[in-house]
């Protein structure tokens, strides 16, 4: 940042993630739509209200919900005054050793840009105060004689206020950065509310089984226009051995394939089926994850390319669990898979000549159709062992009699080695069980649902999309 970059306001969010995740934070706190927007007198509000909860986190019992919210600061400010293991117990004390850390800057000191907006400012920070800034484990960054970064007093409370607008846990922190600021706000929004329960509660008094990215997620559908936006999740842990930083992303559709789910009848019911599944329960049927936070998970991709990914729970879903859908369940389902291709990966391939290809071999091959299907599961993702099969299927079928619609050019781009070529063998595995169900065939044992459990499923797939606007996902059940 250059030394002749300066903020205009008092707060301004800038591209850094945690500055701009805290400004976020201190906007909502001080009741302003932008950082732009807070003044002096917001920013005292705010230091005030910092000042306060913290000094009352670092006091208080182990035993007490309070002191889950110092776990929190534990987890983001490991060396600070308010954490260290030889601060004060006295509260006034500390709450005045806390104050010091968001006095107005002394402009008549040697002033700097701040290291992040580029205002002049006189405080330096060092990684005790500033999340993510070194650890104990690495060499000091900082030139030789300078005893930390140039934080204004803006970005100084923005620091602190990171965890109100985060998504928190006892020992971790993730933000959100997105295209549209009105995402970013909602995710700060929801989450500074979350904050307020964790201190009077603790980590005890909240719902199970709720992710930060169903949280994300939600506030990028709050956009309702359906605009394209990227979003990123950066989770991060400041600790002093072994902190660690993790990073994933939205691709830009993700808002546009919300609202075309949200819009249609049969992709909403796709979309709450996989919720549902993915719920899971303890053995007293209490909710250890979120079938709406699971689901939400999936639309977001690992950097570092360990992520699950919505097609292939689709394709495990519809072609290698034991589950037995019914025809609708298994259209809305594969439906669903082809509109994430489409809307998500820009995937529209005709899979329909190849499928019926696979269909008419497991329906008339010799034999019986679920030998048959069997054998099409375990080949279903290789492209050469999908293309031995597709040649024994076509040899099969002519020798039989039977047409063959496929030719040549439809079997390519499934039998290659190529970027999106998995994706397109799970959606052709997808195709032949739809086929295969709209025939007739069968491949399974069947077996009759419970009026009453049919019943149950029924209710809770009429039930919102990503769970009600809070925390509580309690009501997904196991199909």
């Amino acid at each position: 940042m250059s030394a002749s970059t300066t903020a205009a306001a008092p707060l301004s969010a800038t591209s850094h993630p945690l500055q701009r995740a805290g400004a976020w934070a201190v906007a909502v706190l001080g009741g302003r739509e932008t950082p732009q927007e807070i003044t002096e007198a917001d920013l005292d509000a705010v230091a005030s209200r910092l000042v306060g909860d913290v000094s009352t986190a670092a006091v208080a019992a182990k035993e007490t919900a309070a002191y889950d919210w110092w776990k929190v600061l534990f987890a983001l400010y490991p060396n600070s005054k308010a954490t260290h293991s030889k601060r004060p117990r006295d509260k006034a004390t500390l709450r005045e050793a806390l104050a010091e850390l968001f006095v107005t800057d002394d402009l008549h000191k040697p002033a700097h840009p701040c290291t992040f907006c580029g205002t002049p400012a006189a405080v330096v920070w060092a990684k005790s105060t500033l999340p993510m800034f070194d650890t104990n484990k690495a060499l000091n960054t900082l030139p030789p004689g300078i005893a930390g970064w140039p934080v204004c007093r803006g970005c100084r409370i923005a620091a602190w206020a990171l965890p109100y607008g985060a998504w928190i846990t006892a020992g971790s922190a993730t933000v959100l950065s997105c295209e549209e600021e009105a995402a970013e706000r909602a995710f700060a929004a929801r989450n500074v509310r979350r904050a307020r329960q964790i201190m009077h509660l603790g980590f005890d008094g909240l719902v199970a089984g709720a992710r930060a990215e169903l949280v994300a997620v939600r506030a990028m559908r709050s956009l309702r226009t359906g605009l394209p936006a990227a979003a990123t999740l950066w989770s991060f842990k400041n600790d002093n051995q072994e902190p660690w930083l993790r990073v994933t992303r939205t691709r830009r559709a993700v808002p546009v394939f919300l609202a075309t789910v949200e819009g249609n009848a049969e992709l909403s019911r796709g979309w709450r089926l996989l919720e549902l599944v993915l719920a899971r329960h303890d053995k007293n049927g209490q909710l250890l994850a979120s079938g709406a936070g699971e689901a939400a998970r999936l639309l977001f991709e690992a950097e570092d390319g360990r992520s699950r990914s919505l097609l292939r729970q689709l394709h495990y879903l519809l072609h290698a669990s034991e589950r037995h859908w019914s025809t609708r369940n298994r259209a809305a389902l594969t439906r669903l898979a082809f509109t994430y291709a489409k809307e998500i990966l820009g995937m529209n391939p005709d899979l329909k000549p190849v499928a019926t290809v696979v269909a008419d071999w497991i329906e008339h091959g010799s034999g019986n159709p679920r030998g048959r299907l069997a054998e099409y599961r375990n080949v279903a993702l290789s492209d050469y062992k999908l293309g031995t099969l597709l040649m024994q299927a076509h040899f099969r079928l002519t020798l039989d009699g039977r047409p063959v619609v496929a030719s040549p050019e439809d079997w390519r781009p499934l039998i290659q080695q190529r970027p999106r070529a998995w994706e397109q063998r799970m959606l052709l595995a997808a195709t032949v069980l739809q086929i295969l169900q709209e025939r007739g065939v069968a491949v399974s044992e069947a077996r009759a649902a419970e009026p009453d459990e049919e019943a149950r499923t029924e209710r809770l797939l009429e039930q919102p999309l990503l769970g009600l606007d809070d925390d509580d996902d309690d009501e997904m059940g196991a199909v």
